[in-house]
């Protein structure tokens, strides 16, 4: 099998369909049938009752072609106009500031949001329309198979290699027993506090059952929702920590005069002519009292102050860029997740500047047709250690675990503060084209399921604390996105 079809048949069965004889040799005629096999499962998305299995006419209904060899790709080298369009953004999340309580119905109505949206994302998946919930499994009836959606509340792990999971749901809870063949212990490591998934099994005494399989939400191949004609450039970038006596303001400085245009040669000068967007994952300035003894790295001890520069450094980016910032935990804001806006009375003059765009964390942004998820990525302090194979010098890798999850932060209780809003709007959806976090001052680039995967480092040198708690910072790369290919370049300012 060739290794386009197999990604291709691989994507249909990982998102819970069969694949009938026809409909498989089919896509075997096809020119790109991965690329087919994405358009098919966004178009089953918008379905009112999907299939279970995919049949050849779901096939020729899609492509509207009597032949496959008569399917037209688009073009692999798009004709580039001679003008570049001005930036287009649309906010679809990130700019609300709702009023929190914080009260123990407001924490249960918060946690009821997200396990039944989180069922309903479950259930969307053609193999999961029978799973039950927690508390409607028969009691006393042993050894049937059922399939059950829940929330982990705990989990142990025994040195024999077997494990408990328990799950709850409104009304009850159940606990699960897995075995401990190496596949299983896997999938269960990898389970995390308070995330929702589906579990494969069969029923016990009473309130228990064992388990064979976990299911995660996850998100299904990406198709991309659209992009530009022509090469044009996102920049991604974090942590600036401005005021901080370890700001790298010489490199820094190098970098605003390449994104004027003003050094760089050759390729390099080309993406910052043809660069419309500036993106800020949080921490644009460092902060006071933030993280202990700071105040002995602090070059400007006024949080204003700290503003003020910022500002004057964004207002040299050329006004054709927009500039969109959301807050990250040194910035003047909420401490808690989702964080509304940076506080316009602390960051006046960075308001002010006519082409930036303020949002909260996390914000959903459309730009030049490609959807991007930003967030400053604090629950990666949780996720990173709870995680195997993952580790602050990867945090794209713990990025693409919380894809899996479908949620930015499902740990509760640990380093991460939540606020319990009516909506649980760290939940991943919709699936964007690019998501973007910083926070962990690492660079990494990757992607997932068609989903570019991006963390953008940051602009200070390592800290006290940083060295205090082993963190190794990966300052002055800045990864820059095409929008029109997906493809990704990191610029190194060291």
């Amino acid at each position: 099998m060739g290794g386009s079809l197999k990604s291709a048949y691989d994507a249909l069965i990982n998102s819970g369909y069969q694949v009938s004889p026809e409909a498989f040799a089919m896509l075997g005629e096809l020119v790109d049938p991965e690329l087919v096999v994405e358009r098919l499962l966004k178009a089953i998305e918008g379905m009112s009752e999907r299939p279970l299995i995919i049949e050849r006419s779901h096939l020729e209904s899609l492509l509207k072609v009597e032949k496959p060899s008569e399917v037209k790709l688009p073009p692999t080298h798009p004709v580039t106009p001679p003008i570049q369009a001005p930036p287009s953004v649309v906010v679809m999340g990130g700019s609300e500031d709702h009023l929190i309580k914080g009260t123990i119905n407001d924490f249960r109505g918060y946690f009821i949001n997200r396990l039944e949206r989180l069922q309903n994302i479950l259930r969307a998946r053609a193999d999961l329309r029978d799973a039950t919930s927690v508390s409607l499994i028969p009691e006393g009836n042993k050894q049937r198979k059922v399939k059950v959606i829940g929330m982990v509340t705990s989990k142990r792990e025994f040195k024999s290699g077997g494990s408990i999971v328990e799950l709850e749901d409104t009304q009850g809870s159940i606990r699960v027993s897995f075995r401990g063949d190496e596949q299983m212990k896997r999938k269960v490591s990898r389970l995390l506090m308070d995330e929702v998934v589906c579990v494969y099994g069969s029923t016990m005494n009473g309130r228990s059952m064992t388990g064979e399989d976990i299911v995660w939400p996850d998100i299904s191949p990406r198709i991309r929702s659209g992009g530009p004609k022509r090469d044009t450039y996102a920049v991604l970038t974090s942590d600036f920590h401005i005021g901080s006596k370890l700001f790298m303001k010489e490199q820094f400085e190098s970098f605003i005069n390449w994104i004027k245009a003003e050094n760089g040669e050759g390729a390099s000068k080309e993406v910052a002519l043809n660069t419309k967007y500036l993106i800020i994952a949080g921490d644009l300035v460092d902060g006071v009292g933030v993280y202990p003894n700071q105040e002995e790295e602090l070059l400007l001890k006024d949080l204003n102050k700290q503003y003020e520069q910022a500002a004057e450094y964004l207002s040299m980016v050329p006004e054709q860029i927009k500039i969109i910032i959301i807050p990250g935990n040194h910035d003047a804001c909420r401490p808690t997740l989702p964080t509304p806006p940076i506080y316009r009375e602390y960051a006046a003059p960075v308001y002010s500047l006519k082409n930036v765009v303020m949002l909260g964390d996390p914000a959903v942004v459309n730009l030049d047709g490609v959807t991007f998820l930003l967030t400053h990525g604090r629950s990666l302090d949780d996720a990173i250690p709870a995680l195997p194979n993952c580790s602050f010098k990867e945090p794209q890798n713990a990025m693409v675990e919380l894809l899996k999850s479908r949620h930015l932060a499902p740990i509760y209780g640990e380093k991460t503060p939540l606020a319990p809003e009516q909506s649980d709007s760290l939940i991943i959806d919709p699936v964007p084209d690019v998501f973007h976090a910083g926070h962990v001052h690492v660079w990494g680039v990757s992607e997932y399921r068609g989903v570019v995967v991006a963390n953008s480092g940051a602009w200070q040198m390592q800290t006290n604390y940083q060295k205090s708690m082993g963190i190794e910072p990966q300052p002055g790369v800045v990864p820059v996105l095409n929008l029109a290919s997906f493809k990704t370049t990191n610029l190194n300012f060291l």
